[in-house]
């Protein structure tokens, strides 16, 4: 299992030779960047647009073109060494209509699972806190064992040229097969996409300190864990309840700017190297020859 971390290098390496992946990512990046309008001083109608371009007509329209392209891409600079755009293009061509449908089966099931395990565990709470979190628990583990099974659903219809049905069945069974390289790969991949989310984290939590009243409110449920009065302790309460009751936090259009500016460029580095790292991965332990499927010819070996 220690060979997923020296593809992980070489994926690494090969993001010198993929202009175009940065470029389709910092394109991917670009286009998450309208959610930030629910972060500014936007109304109701525009951070609904904003929302719905983003988490909709993205995913299910434009971003299946990228994904062909560049898996596509990926696996030419595989294969020898560098490719080109013309290669990305004709890629994202010949297999936008099967990555839409599984684009839209791959959506489906995430919003099925997402809305299953938030009903799942409001059941559990309303029943007993303890259960609630049990069945959590249980929700995320089975949540994350079925995305991370459809996870190579794409790069087989592009490697493997299969058909949607049997791209999702090929991406089930290589996870079965190959599940503890498959674990790792995938905590990598979560980990990496979260790291898109820093710029936004940053800098909410700069609006968070830079707004007195939550400042206050911390620094009250600070010191009240290390002073047992109940003066202290009916003082945090009141800061807390306060902090509760606050609007949601903006951020300036400075800082909108700022957090998107760096939110392109990480998306457009994340993008780049998961792609290439799924194309290693996939490729690489399909390809992997077991000892017991070697061939040896012994006919022309000579007796002693």
């Amino acid at each position: 299992m220690e060979d997923i971390f020296s593809l992980f290098g070489k994926s690494l390496k090969e993001m010198g030779k993929s202009p175009v992946l940065l470029i389709a990512g910092f394109v991917v990046g670009a286009l998450a960047l309208p959610l930030l309008a629910g972060y500014g001083e936007t109304s109701e109608t525009i951070r609904s647009i904003a929302v719905d371009f983003s988490q909709f007509f993205v995913p299910l329209l434009i971003l299946p073109f990228i994904g062909g392209g560049a898996l596509g891409y990926a696996i030419e600079v595989r294969e020898k060494g560098a490719s080109s755009p013309s290669t990305f293009i004709a890629s994202a061509t010949k297999y936008y209509p099967k990555m839409i449908m599984g684009g839209i089966i791959a959506f489906i099931v995430y919003y099925i699972i997402t809305a299953g395990s938030l009903m799942f565990v409001l059941a559990g709470l309303m029943a007993d806190p303890f259960l609630g979190s049990m069945l959590g628990f249980l929700a995320v583990a089975l949540a994350f064992l079925i995305l991370m099974a459809i996870e190579f659903y794409d790069i087989s219809i592009v490697a493997d040229n299969a058909g949607v049905i049997a791209a999702f069945q090929n991406s089930i069974d290589f996870t079965r097969r190959n599940l503890a390289r498959v674990v790792v790969f995938f905590i990598i991949v979560l980990v990496f996409k979260a790291l898109i989310q820093m710029p936004l984290s940053f800098g909410m939590a700069g609006a968070m300190m830079a707004n007195d009243t939550y400042y206050n409110a911390l620094m009250a449920a600070s010191n009240a864990s290390f002073n047992n009065s109940t003066a202290a302790a009916t003082n945090s309460t009141l800061n807390l309840t306060s902090l509760l009751s606050m609007e949601s936090f903006t951020l300036s259009p400075v800082a909108l700017a700022v957090v998107g500016f760096f939110q392109v460029l990480l998306q457009g580095f994340v993008f780049a190297l998961l792609t290439l790292f799924k194309t290693e991965v996939y490729l690489t332990t399909k390809n992997r020859r077991k000892i017991t499927d070697f061939d040896y010819d012994f006919s022309d070996e000579k007796m002693a």
